[in-house]
């Protein structure tokens, strides 16, 4: 059985993902999915829905210890918000991202070297601040 965790499952990437996985037989037929994120929607895809929040202390190392093979982190503070509120960005893009990926070191060398998960990690590229230039001088 593949223990599938999408970081980020209430939100709209992670519930059609959450869709895809529980509707194919990508990760076998058995596969068993858990869903993280602060909330889900009314009509949310089927799975084990987990409520908390990525920066807490100690849900890095729960998710690692419960060992699943394979991780979505799909998480984040986007754009505007993470703008508006920095220090936000920086707790959840980064530094619980950064949690996670220790925690999963950590798991992997107490198994000795046995555990070794796949990580999918999505992302964007956005940028913080102006002055933004002018889209005819941009070069190709």
């Amino acid at each position: 059985m593949t223990r599938i965790l999408i970081i980020g499952g209430g939100g709209m990437l992670g519930q059609k993902l959450a869709h895809r996985v529980s509707t194919q037989e990508t990760f076998g037929a058995d596969a068993q999915v858990s869903l993280f994120d602060l909330s889900f929607p009314p009509d949310s895809a089927a799975g084990n829905q987990i409520v908390g929040n990525l920066t807490a202390s100690g849900i890095a190392k729960s998710f690692a210890t419960q060992r699943p093979d394979v991780i979505f982190h799909l998480a984040a503070i986007v754009s505007g918000q993470a703008e508006t509120d920095f220090a936000l960005g920086w707790d959840v893009n980064l530094m619980a991202t950064w949690a996670l990926l220790n925690a999963l070191k950590d798991e992997h060398e107490a198994s000795g070297r046995e555990y070794t998960p796949r990580l999918f990690f999505a992302s964007s590229i956005a940028v913080f601040g102006s002055p933004f230039p002018e889209k005819n001088s941009l070069k190709r």
